[in-house]
């Protein structure tokens, strides 16, 4: 593997400048490229784009998103954006191999201390670009169709929307040792989105504004309904957006993902698995833990919702451990009909909080059961 350091890129121009000059230093595009952001906080004014065999090393600085800016820190370079209509819809997201993004030394990915504002597109008002009306570029890390792919090591703050989204079929990802500390609407820290499979997440703490990690596998229904006239939503937040409602499809689904050791704090919920046509199956989570007292809704959610389309059974094949809730009204939920569905150890603390709520159409489920 070729190693460079970015710092020796930096004689003329930007730091996006020097790690662009970083990335197309290597001879060969098969050629692994180790790149090191080091000696002193990096702050880029543009999106740094990785290609297949890539490894991005943030060593004891900051990888920061420069103010009035509207984009991802970081995405795969296979994104490819229309021109004519370059924060909606992409034109084509082509497949990116072996990515890792590995934070050593306290490193931090960071967005901008004052975001990006304009007058929004559909008001008029000027505001803040931040939050999931505002689509896909407001994600900090954003994958698009990347197999085999490594992000740890890394305190994650001051986000514009979501820490890291995967979508358009991410497979045979890692994702551990994560911090989270976001204040912002839609502050997730890790989404699964349609196509996600066979990954692992593990060790994820700190706090979120929203979820901290979501498998969420929509479809068109939601986009219908972004697209009226009195909706808020402007642009997408998946790339390639949404499948059609009665798409068969296994493309959309997600599935064979394991999420564990995760003692997060903050709002919403800790894990959720959502979904409406697609499928959710052959899920693990296991060890959701809040170590102080929240305002959260759920530890884990499992429902329908944000759409059309769901179709008892959905979900399937899920298994649910250890969980323990301090804040959270519920420790565990469930509003849909599921199949083979384990709730094992669940355990609440707050004197007035559920153990568990099966409501909606949990009832016509199929080996729900809860231990």
């Amino acid at each position: 593997m070729k190693k460079v350091k970015a710092i020796e890129f930096l004689k003329d121009g930007t730091p996006s400048d020097a790690i662009e000059r970083a990335l197309a230093s290597r001879k060969n595009p098969e050629e692994s490229l180790s790149i090191v952001l080091d000696t002193q906080d990096w702050i880029i004014d543009r999106a740094i784009r990785l290609p297949s065999h890539t490894e991005l090393i943030i060593d004891d600085c900051t990888l920061k998103l420069a103010d009035n800016v509207f984009d991802n820190i970081i995405r795969s370079a296979g994104i490819n954006p229309d021109p004519d209509n370059p924060n909606g819809i992409c034109l084509s997201v082509e497949l990116v191999k072996n990515l890792k993004i590995i934070g050593l030394n306290k490193a931090v990915i960071e967005g901008a201390d004052h975001p990006f504002t304009a007058a929004n597109p559909k008001t008029g008002v000027s505001e803040e670009w931040v939050g999931d009306y505002f689509g896909w570029r407001t994600v900090g890390i954003l994958l698009s169709n990347v197999s085999h792919y490594k992000i740890a090591g890394l305190t994650i703050q001051k986000t514009h929307c979501w820490a890291i989204s995967q979508d358009t079929g991410c497979r045979y990802g890692h994702l551990h040792d994560l911090v989270f500390n976001t204040c912002v609407k839609n502050g997730d820290g890790i989404n699964f989105r349609n196509g996600s499979s066979h990954s692992l997440v593990e060790n994820i703490s700190g706090t979120t504004s929203d979820d901290t990690v979501a498998c969420t596998a929509l479809n068109a229904s939601l986009a219908k309904i972004a697209s009226m006239d009195d909706s808020r939503y402007i642009w997408s937040m998946q790339t390639m957006g949404f499948p059609e409602v009665n798409s068969d499809t296994e493309e959309a689904d997600i599935h064979d993902i394991t999420i564990r050791n995760v003692t997060s704090t903050g709002r919403h919920h800790t894990v959720i698995l959502l979904t409406t046509s697609p499928k959710i199956y052959n899920i693990t989570i296991e060890n959701v833990i809040e170590k102080a007292p929240s305002n959260r809704t759920a530890c884990v959610n499992i429902y329908t919702g944000y759409g059309i389309g769901y179709k008892n059974g959905n979900f399937h094949n899920i298994t649910v451990r250890n969980v323990e809730s301090l804040g959270a009204k519920y420790a565990v939920m469930v509003n849909v009909a599921v199949k083979d569905v384990l709730f094992e150890n669940i355990r609440q603390h707050r004197n007035d909080g559920v153990v568990h709520q099966f409501s909606g159409k949990s009832d016509e489920s199929e080996n729900l059961s809860i231990r």
